[in-house]
This record gives C-alpha cells, structure tokens and sequence, in this order.
C-alpha cells in the first residue's frame, strides 16, 4: 500500500498558526523524547526511527497582543457652559467615591435658569387661564354682551306688537311700523353676532389654544428642570474611587488637565477617574482568526514590565463591527476586551496602566492526548490515516489506524491509539 503525507489543510494550518503558538508551555508543554525509548533499546538505528507516544496535556494557544488599561474608566465633562472656578485635585492623585475634584462658576447658568422660570411663569399663567376659561373675564364680557342684545331684542319685539296694534286701530302712521321693525331686525343681528364671540371665546378654553398652552408648560417646565439639575452639578465629584488623569479625548496629544479660570462649554472633557481594582486588556484579532474566539475563552497574560509573572483572566467582549482601512481588499480587525482575574501581590507591585501585553488565548486544551508529528501520519490508498505502530520496542510493528484532531504547534493530535511507540520516517 502507498503512503502519502499529511493532509494538505492540517499542514497549512501547523505553519500558518506557527508564529502564534509557539508560547512556551511550561510544565504541560509537549516534548517529543527522541532517543530515550529505555536503556532496551535494540539498537542506535531504532532509536532514530521510533518515537515513544506518551498521553500529555496539550494546549492550542493564539498569540496576541494588546495594551492594559482600567477596567473601570469615567470621563466627567462640563454639566453647562462656564468658567473653571477651582480646581481641588491634581493630576495622578487619588481620590475617594465623591470626593470633590472642581468647581465651576454658575453665573451663566443662573441667567439661563431664571429665563426660563419667567417662561415657566408665563406658560403657567397662560394654562391656568384657559384651564378655568368659562370664568375668564373675556368669557363675562361677552356672556353681558349676549344678555344685553337679547334684553334690546326682547324690548324691541314688544315695542314693535305695541306699534303694530296701535297702526290697525289707525292711531299711529305706517312708517312708525316699519321704522321699529327694521330696528328688530337689526337687534337681532346683533344678538346673533353677540352669541357668536361668546362661543368663539367659549372654544378656547377647549380647543387648540388649550393644547397648545398645555404643550408649552410642559416644554417650559422640562427647560427650567433641565437647568435646575444642571446648576446643582456646580462641583464634580469623583463617581468611585480611582486615580484622577487627564480626561479621554479622541486626540491624545491634545487632552490637557483642567485649569482654573478657563472658559467650557457644556460637555467638554474636564477630568477622568480610574478605578484601579479592575483592570482589562484591549487586543485586536484578525478576522481570519475571529473565528475561533468566542467570550470566556481563559486567557495568559504576560508582558515585559511584569516580566516574570503570568496574570490570568477570560475574554469578556468581542468587537461586532471591524476597524478595516481603505485599501481594497484590507483585512479587517476586531476590539477584544480581556478582564483581567485578581492580580497576585508580586504583580500588583508591577503592573502598570498603559503596559504592553503578550496575550495567550487557549482556544483548545486536553489532559491526556497523543500528539505526533505531521510527517509520521500515512494515507493509504482508501483515504485512511494511520500510523505504523508497537506496544513496545521488541514488539512487531503494526499499522494501526488513526483519527486526527486538532492541529497544534506540537504537531497533530490522533485518536485511536494507546501509549507506545511510533516510526517517524528519516
């Protein structure tokens, strides 16, 4: 029967993950122990030829690298437009949860705020009038206004029956008549212009006007509570306890420290507070590798400021949108975000903010696997892998039949075969 290599894809896949797993692996790293088969060894030939297969614990490692930062970070910015008044803290201090750390001057926030009390004074008089518009005064005048043109009318209609008798009896003349009952008509209309006014002015009280004045007592209110709230945060105070550093700004060469006397408006960065119990790695991955990630992965961190020490932790977020640049074709990268486990003493004497960091995600791991190298797997002519195979050195060689797992920086992994020994070719 031929044999023929490795499959092509576990091959590409040993060299392209090369660079990244090769972190050493201390005690759980596999070793091959070429040689050293037993002082039983036949002879110096075997030796080079067969390799003892030992269960171990294997690891498959991503390489990356990324930037330790506080897990908990808090930018304050200016709650209104203003002057720097005090400033009570300096850069780098610690500080407690509340603690002051500056005072801003409230004069321009006073004048807005009591601009808008006079808006909210005037939009509630305003409500407050249509609210109780049937006993406006608008709505009495023109209820008098009614009353007296139907009183005119009704005197007017008597007069006019008075006339009208007084003409048939032939006491008064003809022009008497019509004169009154023009005047009729004219009361009439009138009364029906008095009636009118009176349900125009009535429609106020109910209508548009009514939700509209509602409307702008409720924008004027929310106005003067907006900067009520605004003119109580006169001084910022420290939302935990952290470190006190230059706020976070997307230009960091441009972020400077607060100052007293300078001139803000509403939402400029003043000041930013780290908490320095927590603390995270942020780290970039390849999309061709994101694949492989997913949250809680653990994690070994280690870094040339805290040389000598291997901080732990697990993969909390992962990045859903890619930073890709504009070059077509670019390979975009993604944000991963490493929570950090409860540093040890010696490393929390040497861990600094800002420290570089080599990460070592463990996307694969087992405690008793057989990892052999790629070049000692053989396909036969049916597409079967296997491996020629003996129990022990003076036993006859078999070809034993494999199943392959997990390409590693070791070599590859295989199932379907005890401890022993295996012919690696020269």
């Amino acid at each position: 029967m031929a044999r023929h290599p490795l499959p092509g894809h576990l091959l590409a896949y040993a060299r392209r993950h090369r660079w990244a797993l090769g972190i050493p692996l201390g005690a759980v790293a596999v070793f091959w122990a070429f040689g050293l088969a037993g002082a039983s060894a036949p002879s110096p030939a075997e030796h080079a030829r067969w390799v003892r297969l030992q269960p171990q614990r294997i690891e498959q490692q991503l390489g990356l690298v990324g930037r330790i930062q506080a897990a908990h970070q808090q930018t304050l910015s200016a709650p209104f437009e203003g002057v720097i008044r005090d400033v009570l803290v300096q850069e780098g201090q610690a500080v407690a949860a509340g603690q002051p750390l500056l005072r801003l001057d409230p004069a321009q926030i006073q004048i807005q705020l009591r601009q808008a009390q006079a808006e909210l004074l005037r939009a509630q008089r305003e409500a407050h009038q249509l609210r109780h518009w049937d006993n406006s005064p608008e709505v009495a005048r023109s209820r008098r206004a009614v009353h007296a043109a139907d009183s005119a009318l009704q005197g007017a209609q008597a007069n006019l029956r008075d006339t009208q008798a007084l003409f048939e009896r032939g006491i008064v003349a003809r022009m008497e008549v019509d004169t009154l009952a023009q005047q009729v008509q004219t009361l009439q209309q009138a009364l029906i212009s008095a009636q009118q006014e009176l349900s125009t002015l009535a429609a106020r009280g109910t209508g548009e006007e009514r939700h509209i004045a509602e409307m702008e007592l409720a924008n004027a209110q929310a106005r003067h509570e907006a900067l009520r709230r605004q003119s109580e945060r006169q001084v910022l105070n420290a939302p935990f306890a952290g470190v006190v550093i230059r706020p976070a700004v997307q230009d960091a060469s441009k972020a400077t420290f607060a100052q007293p006397g300078l001139q803000v408006a509403q939402g400029t960065p003043l000041v930013s507070v780290i908490g320095l119990s927590r603390m995270q790695v942020l780290t970039q991955v390849e999309e061709a590798d994101l694949h492989q990630l997913h949250e809680q992965m653990q994690v070994h961190i280690t870094g040339e400021g805290f040389a000598g020490q291997t901080l732990t932790g697990r993969i909390t977020r992962i990045a859903v949108q890619g930073n890709a640049s504009d070059a077509p074709g670019a390979a975009a990268h993604y944000d991963v975000v490493v929570s950090v486990d409860a540093l040890p003493a010696a490393a929390a004497r040497q861990v600094r903010l800002g420290m570089s960091a080599r990460l070592a995600v463990i996307l694969y791991q087992k405690d008793h696997g057989i990892v052999v190298p790629p070049e000692a797997l053989e396909t036969g002519d049916e597409g079967a892998t296997y491996i020629l195979y003996r129990k022990t050195l003076g036993a006859a060689p078999v070809k034993r039949r494999v199943e392959t797992g997990r390409a590693i920086a070791q070599g590859v992994e295989i199932l379907g075969v005890q401890a022993g020994y295996m012919r690696v070719p020269d």
